[in-house]
């Protein structure tokens, strides 16, 4: 009897516990989507005045004959074309952030649907649990009911540490698969200072946007890592620190995206990418070696439970 309504309770709070994921993660995309869209208003502002800027240097006429004649027009062209660069770089980037975070409210909003009644249909089944056991209130009763209670949250648990495991180590393949383009462009970075001609700068500049392509995914997969932590924190007795991990993941994207046609700026993106690895390294090990200390929990408890049913 109690072996039937344990399963039946861990089912349902293992969906209580997707429920509270799922609206925590919408009112964080919501919290994140309003951000977003109050900045793309001041990038598009920024943007418009580079445009304007470079529009305005390509058709100056008179000024533009005595600009020539100094040298200083392509120089001047140059620096307001990369500037348009940059910023029209972190207008697009904004952009793709709101489309994906419309997506994942949407996707969270049809979700939760799935989970409409779980909370009565829970606290109904604790209920008969609870009626249950007072009425067969015996010494292997209790010792039965405590170990099968215990091995449920055991199981919830590990479930939440083998998310999180899963999602951290999307974060090091991403952080991997970023680095190939960022340590390519440091190649053609030092070639181009080194007398290169007009094909290293291309094969820079396309080795950087590679990078910064795949800099969308590092920093989904952060964001999504750093939520699987939360939930490790808030759900088991296991707390890891994430508060350096945080303040963090926001630092190595702050500046991402801001002045890349410096060499140096390519070096510290490759160092954040490195310290990002060790990081997540870090915190990965402690997760798995929380994991393998609930399971040997776990299968302990799960054979008492038979020794007890056996009796």
């Amino acid at each position: 009897m109690y072996r039937e309504i344990n399963e039946e309770i861990y089912y349902l709070k293992e969906s209580l516990r997707s429920k509270e994921k799922l609206e925590s993660l919408r009112s964080i995309a919501t919290e994140e989507l309003n951000k977003k869209k109050q900045n793309l208003e001041s990038l598009r502002k920024i943007l418009q005045k580079e445009e304007k800027d470079v529009l305005k240097l390509e058709s100056m006429s008179l000024s533009s004959f005595f600009l020539n004649i100094i040298g200083k027009k392509e120089d001047k062209l140059d620096k307001e074309r990369k500037e348009y660069l940059a910023a029209k770089m972190q207008y697009d980037e904004c952009v793709l952030a709101i489309k994906e975070l419309e997506n994942q409210i949407g996707i969270c909003d049809k979700e939760l649907m799935n989970y409409s009644g779980v909370k009565e249909e829970y606290q109904k089944v604790i209920k008969t649990k609870q009626e249950t056991m007072i009425n067969e209130d015996t010494e292997i009763g209790r010792k039965l009911r405590d170990s099968l209670d215990k091995i449920n949250e055991l199981k919830l648990d590990i479930k939440e540490v083998r998310e999180a495991i899963n999602a951290g180590n999307n974060v090091t393949d991403a952080l991997m698969e970023m680095k190939k383009p960022l340590n390519s462009a440091k190649n053609w970075g030092v070639w181009d200072m080194l007398g290169g001609d007009f094909f290293s700068d291309i094969m820079k500049h396309s080795k950087i946007n590679d990078a910064n392509r795949l800099s969308y995914d590092v920093q989904h997969y952060l964001k999504t890592f750093e939520k699987e932590l939360l939930d490790v924190n808030e759900f088991t007795e296991i707390k890891v620190n994430i508060g350096s991990f945080a303040k963090f993941a926001d630092f190595f994207f702050d500046g991402l995206f801001a002045d890349w046609f410096i060499q140096s700026k390519i070096n510290e993106s490759i160092s954040n990418v490195n310290n990002a690895y060790n990081k997540v390294e870090l915190i990965l090990s402690d997760l798995k070696r929380n994991l393998s200390q609930m399971q040997k929990e776990q299968k302990l408890l799960e054979s008492e439970v038979n020794k007890l049913l056996e009796i």
